[in-house]
């Protein structure tokens, strides 16, 4: 529900539903994932790497590593600590699973870290499975305010790309 509520732009209710549940199940890492990306993309950034770090622990080898990681790299990009957004970004990319949005937050990321190489090669991967996706399709899907939006235009700027 939580995560349905965040698709709805129903940020704030959103929050209370994952809590709910941690409430009823405080070791359900799924919630805590689906916590950090909210507060990853339009919430508390410390506390998406907490949840993010948490769900981790809980479970170290989740098929939905890669999209824990990628929250825990967007949280350290609203925090603008783009070299450690880069690394994570680069974790959640190689993960099995990785989709173009994760390899896109990697692309960005490294970008504003200044490793616009590494970023280039990064997007190229996005862009064999979707020539088109630009800056604004992760926007777009992740919900960024206006800020977020700014910054992650720029990385693509940084690459050479709209």
């Amino acid at each position: 529900m939580g995560r349905a509520l965040w698709l709805r732009g129903e940020h704030d209710q959103s929050i209370a539903e994952l809590a709910q549940a941690l409430d009823l199940s405080p070791n359900f890492a799924l919630a805590h994932y689906n916590l950090a990306f909210i507060h990853a993309t339009a919430g508390d950034a410390d506390l998406a790497i907490a949840s993010a770090d948490h769900s981790r622990d809980l479970s170290p080898f989740d098929p939905m590593l890669f999209g824990i990681l990628g929250s825990r790299a967007m949280a350290l990009t609203r925090l603008e600590r783009f070299d450690e957004a880069a690394e994570w970004g680069v974790k959640a990319a190689a993960r099995p699973n990785a989709h173009a949005h994760i390899k896109a937050i990697a692309a960005y990321t490294l970008a504003l870290a200044g490793r616009t190489e590494e970023g280039r090669a990064h997007l190229a991967s996005v862009h064999q499975a979707l020539p088109g996706y630009s800056a604004k399709d992760l926007v777009a899907t992740m919900q960024l305010d206006a800020a977020r939006t700014s910054l992650f235009h720029k990385a693509a700027k940084l690459l050479g790309k709209k």
